[in-house]
C-alpha cells in the first residue's frame, strides 16, 4: 500500500456533494472537507478524475486544470483547497480558448438509449434454415 510518509491529507472542495476515485480496481469516496491519511497515488488519482468543467486548456497540457479535490500542502495546482462548486460548462476544456469552428460548438442532449435501442442485436437468431442440408 503506502510507505511511510507517503500519506497527505486530501480536501473535497465541494459543499454537499460526495466525490469518488478509481485506484486498483477499488472505489473510493470523500464526503465534504478533509480527509487525512489517504496514500498519496489515491489522492492524485482523486484529483484528475473529478476536474471542475471548464478548466482545462485544449491547446495546452491536459494535465493543468482545476479539481473539485485539492491536496493540503502540495504545490499549486494541487495544493488548492479553497472552496468552489462544479461548474455548469459541461465539459473538461474552456471553450472560450478554443480557435476556429470548434469555439462555436453547442452542447446536444442525444439522450440515452432506448428500451428497443438497448435491445438491438440481442435477439435470438436461428440460422437452421440457412445451414446446408446434411444428407
Amino acid at each position: 500500500m503506502a510507505e511511510f510518509g507517503n500519506l497527505v491529507t486530501l480536501v473535497n472542495r465541494t459543499a454537499r456533494t460526495t466525490l469518488t476515485a478509481v485506484w486498483d480496481g477499488q472505489q473510493y469516496h470523500f464526503e465534504p472537507g478533509e480527509h487525512p491519511n489517504v496514500p498519496l497515488v489515491i489522492a492524485e488519482a482523486a484529483y484528475r478524475q473529478n476536474p471542475l468543467h471548464g478548466t482545462e486548456d485544449p491547446i495546452g497540457d491536459p494535465q493543468y486544470f482545476d479539481s473539485l479535490i485539492g491536496i493540503k500542502g502540495a504545490r499549486p495546482p494541487f495544493g488548492t483547497v479553497t472552496p468552489i462548486e462544479q461548474s455548469a460548462a459541461g465539459e473538461r476544456i474552456n471553450r472560450k480558448l478554443v480557435t476556429g469552428v470548434g469555439r462555436k460548438a453547442k452542447p446536444l442532449d442525444a439522450g440515452g438509449a432506448n428500451y428497443f435501442d438497448a435491445k438491438l442485436g440481442t435477439e435470438k437468431i436461428d440460422l437452421s434454415d440457412d445451414a446446408p442440408a446434411q444428407k
